[in-house]
């Protein structure tokens, strides 16, 4: 059971997308209980995301995309992950690649930075 979990993708340009998915953890109980009970269910919606944010990064892979689900305490708000990623982005993409899962990477081989634009 996550507490506070997100989807995070960057690019060697800085964040992109900070997308709370803890909201999704039950979708998978309440389709089985819409297909025991005789009712339409839906596709899980992180399946989109997930998806879409692949997408857009194998379309772009000069700009070097990652993608991490990570799950945090309470206290870590959105607000909180944008004002990390403003104030210290490299610092922030090693601590999420370091805690997080991988989803997908096209991290570049060799030593370059979040460039800051």
């Amino acid at each position: 059971m996550t507490i506070n979990a997100y989807i995070f993708s960057w690019d060697c340009y800085g964040i992109e997308s900070i997308i709370p998915i803890t909201q999704y953890e039950g979708h998978e109980n309440q389709q089985l209980i819409n297909m025991l009970s005789d009712k339409p269910t839906n596709a899980h919606p992180l399946s989109g995301i997930i998806g879409g944010l692949t997408m857009r990064a194998r379309y772009n892979s000069h700009r070097f995309y990652e993608i991490y689900a990570v799950d945090c305490d309470d206290g870590m708000t959105i607000e909180f992950w944008k004002k990390q990623w403003d104030d210290y982005p490299q610092e922030t993409a090693d601590l999420i690649r370091s805690n997080g899962v991988k989803i997908y990477s096209d991290r570049r081989p060799d030593s370059t930075k979040i460039r800051i634009t």
